[in-house]
């Protein structure tokens, strides 16, 4: 037992030894803008300026930082004082940052823009990083019609590799510090948005209910409005899609179109029933016939607006 005690004892001292080894720095950020938000490209740009605070003189910070999350990160403006005790480097830093859009819920996404500010030069076991929180923040000028901020945060962390990237000194794995700042945003305006995507489709919807109103007599414009209102919902189907970006689950966009296609496909279907029956020349099944057509016409319009009201209700909650 007591030597239990004194290996433990024994390897908490080493641990505190390597802890007390590593050099700490308090790193923070100040996001100027952020611009260009381009779902198509899947990346955003983003102006701040980055600063480091910590006593080892022998630490140097001018080659030091990346950012593992961007297409291209332009670094400049780097300065160095002493402030007493502690060195003060800041640079800045203009950046195209790779982020993957999440338009599920298109036009009420809510995006989470991550910057992953990381140590190139000093391991885990050199350095340690601690965020700035208390002024890291967002510049008041932001300002953006489509979009708001919701919150912005900034915390410390750590990311290991599966390599030691030929570091003899290292076995089986490589960490490094960083400093992950996080910015939410949600989307302006959505319903106003979500009127003009959408009014496409529910024209197109209501072009092919108004079938129920023409004589089964009229073959032609009955079939004619149910294939212009496939169309219509088609061409809006493209030109929403030329905006949103397509995705590898269904947004509310494909939602609301794959609903409005299955639709009009089942109008096309009763009215085909509608006319047997108009044809059968039985008297009473031209009854049935205009009773089916009063029937869809009321059924289609309520179950389509029932089912449209819950995808916008899930997307927006």
């Amino acid at each position: 037992m007591k030597t239990r005690t004194l290996l433990f004892a024994f390897l908490l001292f080493a641990g505190n030894l390597v802890m007390a080894q590593q050099d700490t720095c308090k790193l923070g950020l100040y996001l100027n803008n952020v611009y260009d938000f381009n779902l198509q490209d899947k990346s955003f740009m983003a102006d701040f300026w980055i600063w480091m605070n910590y006593k080892n003189d022998s630490l140097k910070f001018d080659d030091a930082l990346e950012l593992p999350n961007s297409k291209t990160a332009d670094f400049s403006h780097y300065s160095l004082e002493k402030k007493g005790e502690i060195n003060w480097a800041a640079q800045k830093c203009k950046a195209q940052v790779m982020y993957q859009w999440d338009v599920s819920k298109f036009p009420f996404d809510e995006q989470h823009l991550r910057l992953e500010l990381e140590d190139a030069k000093y391991d885990a076991s050199q350095l340690v990083y601690v965020a700035d929180t208390a002024n890291s923040k967002v510049d008041c000028s932001f300002n953006s019609k489509e979009w708001r901020i919701e919150s912005f945060k900034v915390r410390a962390d750590e990311r290991t590799y599966k390599t030691t990237y030929g570091n003899p000194a290292l076995n089986g794995s490589s960490s490094y510090p960083r400093v992950v700042a996080e910015l939410v945003i949600r989307r302006n305006n959505s319903w106003l948005m979500l009127a003009k995507m959408l009014t496409g489709a529910y024209v197109a919807f209501l072009i092919a209910c108004l079938v129920f109103f023409v004589s089964s007599e009229n073959q032609d414009s009955r079939f004619g409005l149910c294939v212009g209102g496939l169309f219509a919902a088609i061409g809006n189907k493209y030109i929403v899609e030329s905006i949103v970006p397509t995705s590898t689950t269904n947004t509310l966009m494909d939602n609301v179109h794959n609903l409005t296609f299955t639709f009009i496909l089942l109008i096309v279907g009763v009215i085909i029933i509608s006319l047997y029956l108009y044809e059968s020349g039985d008297e009473a099944k031209r009854k049935k016939s205009l009773r089916l057509d009063r029937w869809a016409f009321f059924s289609f319009i309520t179950i389509y607006a029932l089912v449209n009201v819950f995808l916008v209700w899930r997307a927006a909650s």
